[in-house]
């Protein structure tokens, strides 16, 4: 049996064994630490470039909720598509209704503000965003003495005012004259990526982008289908699909930004994109089209034409029609030149925008109450002199 020595149990660490402990501890956090701090890090920015995307990501499926039912509860002289800029965009519809038996609008809610439920009255015009564009010029009626049920809602990005924000962006939403609200921040501009981009369909139902160089185009007729709504505003009516590419940035601690797009189309279903049946078959137009130059007493070309068959008889839904113009050596027409609104046995349209020596060809085609166009008939060319 070993004999208890109580000094030498009690006895504890050396200082050299604590100095190597010691030593040994520091090595290790000095390897750790770094490392923890790096996985810290990294988590963060992951987590980061994710916020960016999902507030992207938001911010593009609002606008894509409420454009796609864009033209809704709108009255006929009532525009749709008001402002069609490159990061703005405003439109009429009947989003949101207090009244619970209204089956017209998109959505129920009892606690909207009243001043947003209803269409915008010429006395509350409103600048549209990013832009010097006023509206509305006038009013507009469901019935007599009741306002229409569509209010107008624009979207646009703009610079944040914050100094901390560091140069990022704000998408912004607005309901008739109500204060804007923000529906997404840090949002990145990065140059030639437009927020918004606009199709048309040309004479064969293809898609083709409104190029940006013409933009912003706005809906400048108080009257939608009025003599007045031609060339720009008229264009407006023929945005079908929209293109949305919203970015949002993050920036990490070492100052590093890091850019998520998010990007969408959006078809304007209730913009033509869809014909409806209610109006019964395409019109059938069987004009014989006339073009005229002359330099008396300035520079026109008089374009002639007959009505359609449906506008005062069979179907009797005409409402208006479509001009076009292109040159001898193009193969198709692209957007209206104008439009006018039915009501005449004959008509006429005079296009000033000519010089000397210019050779067009101008087409006519009718449309009815459903959107639905006829057969687009052509004129001989005409050489202006």
């Amino acid at each position: 049996m070993t004999p208890f020595n109580s000094e030498r149990d009690r006895r504890g660490f050396s200082m050299l064994e604590l100095v190597i402990a010691v030593t040994l501890l520091g090595v290790v956090l000095a390897l750790t630490v770094p490392f923890f701090r790096t996985q810290v890090q990294a988590f963060g920015n992951v987590s980061g470039r994710d916020d960016a995307s999902q507030n992207a990501r938001y911010g593009v499926s609002m606008m894509d909720r409420e454009l796609r039912v864009a033209g809704i509860g709108v009255v006929d002289p009532q525009p749709m598509l008001l402002q069609a800029a490159p990061n703005a965009i405003t439109f009429n519809v009947d989003l949101v209704s207090r009244v619970s038996s209204d089956v017209a609008a998109a959505y129920y809610d009892p606690d909207e503000d009243p001043g947003a439920v209803v269409a915008l009255p010429n006395t509350s015009r409103i600048t549209l965003p990013l832009s010097a564009f006023q509206y509305p010029d006038s009013n507009y009626f469901q019935a007599v003495g009741e306002p229409s049920a569509a209010e107008t809602i624009s979207f646009w990005v703009a610079p944040d005012p914050d100094p901390l924000a560091k140069g990022s962006n704000i998408l912004f939403r607005r309901v008739n004259n109500m204060p804007p609200t923000v529906v997404a921040k840090s949002i990145a501009l990065p140059p030639g990526e437009p927020v918004f981009r606009y199709f048309k369909a040309d004479t064969l139902g293809n898609l083709i982008e409104i190029p940006q160089a013409s933009l912003p185009i706005y809906h400048s007729a108080a009257i939608h289908g009025s003599k007045a709504d031609s060339l720009p505003s008229a264009l407006t009516d023929s945005v079908r699909v929209v293109r949305v590419r919203l970015s949002g940035i993050y920036t990490d601690r070492a100052g590093k930004k890091s850019v998520r797009a998010i990007e969408t189309g959006i078809r304007i279903m209730n913009s033509g994109l869809l014909h409806y049946s209610s109006c019964g078959d395409k019109p059938i137009f069987a004009s014989l089209i006339t073009a005229v130059a002359t330099t008396v007493p300035s520079t026109k070309v008089v374009v002639s034409w007959t009505s359609s068959v449906d506008q005062a008889a069979g179907e009797k839904d005409v409402e208006q029609y479509s001009i076009y113009r292109r040159k001898d050596t193009d193969l198709a027409f692209t957007e209206p030149l104008a439009s006018i609104p039915s009501g005449s046995p004959n008509y006429s349209f005079t296009d000033t925008q000519v010089a000397s020596g210019d050779r067009w060809v101008y087409g006519v085609a009718a449309r009815d109450c459903g959107g639905q166009s006829s057969s687009l008939l052509s004129s001989a060319i005409v050489i202006v002199p």
